[in-house]
């Protein structure tokens, strides 16, 4: 087994910048034993409301929990949603200094209703229009001091305004200049071919999107057919992204890894019962970025983060993994830790 525990100390207080859409992850949580009058739907009695770090939030969050010292760069509205976003994050003592308040935006939230333990509706709303030049120009001018200021960053990308040509222009000239270990997730990763990516981290619906394909219906239920459709282009993604490195997540059967002229490989994922899938993606890309900025191979990073992933999951709602968890499951389930399957040339 790798010296998983070396590798964790080192993530504490590493610096990692986190850029992205931040969102609220609220919950109203009730019991329901009747149908409404008015048409054939359930009334539902709310007796609890919680409220989580969702989007790059939760990437900051995450990175906290695992020692990490975040640096947190995003925009929200002048709103209630935007002051209970920014309280959940202050509990958990990250710094909002650098999360500007813009009076013409709606915080993004997503608010779930969960009925009897079960998820019953999701309600979305906030602005996902393109952000405005006064806020651009603000957050060029804080994303260039808290560059200098880290040793990694993580792009979040939901698509939902934040991340304009010009500011992914900011970013590309600050890795020029001033290079960094730079890991980007989400949505429309060819946009940021030019940057410079140490690695970008797709799901299987985001790389078909890159790829301009469309879900075959068989792969989308057996888990081996989506691993082998991905493998021919390992090449092309990481062209289309620029990056040297792709970890194409695959949910329970793992993720893909691929990186220039070498063979894939294939990490299975852990054997952890899932409770909510609700940034799974999230806490990857936050250990991911940890370990490879503590200095370990690509392979042990992924096996951290595929296990931290895991443990996340296992929560009730939008949650995280904590280094303590971490540490704890790779002393005690050895044996169940993800497993890496290099595929060969042949496969190809």
């Amino acid at each position: 087994m790798n010296d998983y525990t070396a590798i964790l100390a080192q993530f504490d207080g590493l610096k990692v910048l986190v850029m992205g859409e931040a969102m609220l992850d609220s919950y109203l949580i009730g019991h329901s034993d009747r149908l409404c009058q008015e048409a054939a739907v359930p009334v539902v009695q709310i007796n609890d409301r919680q409220h989580r770090a969702g989007g790059a939030a939760n990437t900051a969050f995450n990175l906290k929990s695992l020692g990490g010292t975040p640096l947190f760069l995003s925009v929200t509205g002048a709103d209630v949603e935007g002051k209970n976003l920014r309280y959940c994050l202050e509990q958990q003592g990250i710094a909002t200094g650098s999360m500007l308040v813009c009076a013409d935006r709606a915080t993004l939230t997503k608010q779930r209703i969960l009925v009897n333990h079960h998820l019953q509706l999701r309600l979305d709303y906030g602005s996902t229009a393109a952000i405005g030049p006064k806020t651009e120009k603000r957050l060029q001018f804080l994303l260039q001091k808290l560059w200098l200021d880290c040793q990694a960053v993580i792009i979040s990308d939901y698509g939902y305004g934040l991340f304009t040509p010009s500011l992914i222009t900011a970013i590309a000239t600050l890795q020029n200049r001033f290079p960094r270990l730079i890991v980007a997730d989400g949505k429309h990763l060819h946009r940021y071919q030019q940057v410079g990516l140490t690695a970008v981290k797709p799901n299987y619906r985001e790389a078909l999107d890159l790829l301009g394909l469309e879900p075959d219906p068989v792969e989308e239920t057996a888990g081996q057919n989506r691993i082998e459709a991905m493998i021919p282009h390992s090449q092309t993604l990481l062209n289309l992204t620029g990056a040297a490195i792709i970890v194409v997540s695959l949910d329970r059967e793992g993720c893909l890894i691929c990186q220039r002229d070498r063979p894939p490989e294939h990490l299975r994922a852990c054997t952890i019962p899932v409770a909510c899938t609700v940034g799974a993606g999230d806490t990857f890309v936050s250990a991911l970025t940890l370990g490879l900025a503590a200095g370990a191979t690509l392979q042990t990073a992924a096996q951290l983060a595929s296990t931290a992933a895991a443990i996340a999951i296992s929560k009730p709602k939008t949650a995280a993994c904590f280094a303590s968890e971490l540490q704890a499951w790779l002393e005690q389930q050895e044996d169940k830790t993800a497993e890496l399957i290099p595929l060969g040339q042949s496969n190809l």
